[in-house]
């Protein structure tokens, strides 16, 4: 039985960037600047510093190196000297040690309710995503994670103008739906839901049965008198996930995509890690990943 999403506002009263200083970062600076200023947001700056610039010192502490700390507080001075940042009230963390582990930490520590993430082809925060520290990030922080990967294009994030959600029906999607409802409410946006069928029918009725069954699932999982702008669009695909998720995204030209995400362990049955990591390198617009509970 498909869980009737909720229909309410999303406080974001505290957002988290992380950034490598690097072009893809300065994109998600923008994205989180935009969307600090429109919810009242309060801005933390985050820096992990990297594993290469810690040297041991004596047999257990280590110590990061000088440079690379003088080096990451220049260019954080730097950031906070920009007029859009100076607007708005803002702080900034440099953790050390494992990307992941150091995000999280921060993340609990600042009670942040939003993650902003840049990505790009090689080395810095793009290792968020590539690797095991990104589905840690995702996985292991309550809040929404929002990446701004490779592809995107130009980006506003004043508002945003059609919300693209993806969903294979698990338990986490109830939680992700309310994000992507609460957004399309409040940007009068225009709402897509989208289920992809990966088994293959027997026959063309069998699968003509089954895109029946699943419309009528996605529908009952609105919320009933809600007050959307525009009546929900819904979609049901057969393939592979991510390649239709992010297919289809492009065909609407969706402004942000939002699926949901397993809490915790290295494996879920809920949008796997294979399709989470396809569509956040390949999208064209940024990614939100909501955590399930």
């Amino acid at each position: 039985m498909a869980t009737q999403a909720k229909l309410s506002r999303i406080a974001i009263n505290k957002i988290l960037v992380a950034t490598d200083f690097s072009n893809a970062s300065e994109n998600a600076l923008q994205c989180a600047i935009a969307l600090a200023r429109r919810n009242q947001a309060t801005l933390t700056l985050t820096h992990v510093l990297p594993s290469e610039g810690i040297t041991a010192v004596g047999d257990t502490w280590p110590m990061v190196n000088d440079t690379v700390r003088h080096n990451a507080e220049r260019s954080m001075v730097a950031l906070q000297e920009l007029e859009e940042v100076k607007a708005l009230p803002h702080e900034v963390v440099l953790p050390s040690g494992d990307p992941g582990d150091a995000i999280v930490r921060a993340v609990a520590d600042k009670h942040a309710d939003l993650v902003v993430i840049g990505t790009h082809g090689r080395g810095g925060v793009s290792k968020l995503v590539m690797g095991s520290a990104a589905e840690k990030v995702i996985r292991h922080t309550p809040c929404p994670v929002l990446t701004i990967g490779p592809h995107v294009r130009f980006i506003s994030a004043d508002r945003f103008n059609h919300v693209f959600y993806a969903t294979d029906f698990s338990s986490g999607s109830a939680r992700a739906l309310t994000y992507a409802l609460s957004i399309a409410e409040e940007d009068r946006a225009d709402l897509t839901l989208l289920h992809v069928i990966e088994s293959k029918p027997a026959s063309e009725s069998e699968l003509i049965e089954w895109r029946r069954q699943d419309r009528d699932r996605l529908s009952r999982m609105l919320p009933a008198g809600n007050s959307l702008a525009y009546k929900p669009e819904i979609e049901v695909e057969i393939g592979i996930p991510e390649v239709e998720i992010v297919r289809l995204a492009d065909t609407r030209c969706a402004d942000l995509i939002v699926m949901g995400s397993h809490a915790g362990g290295a494996v879920s049955t809920h949008l796997p890690w294979t399709t989470l990591h396809h569509v956040l390198q390949q999208a064209h617009c940024p990614v939100l990943t909501v955590r399930g509970e």
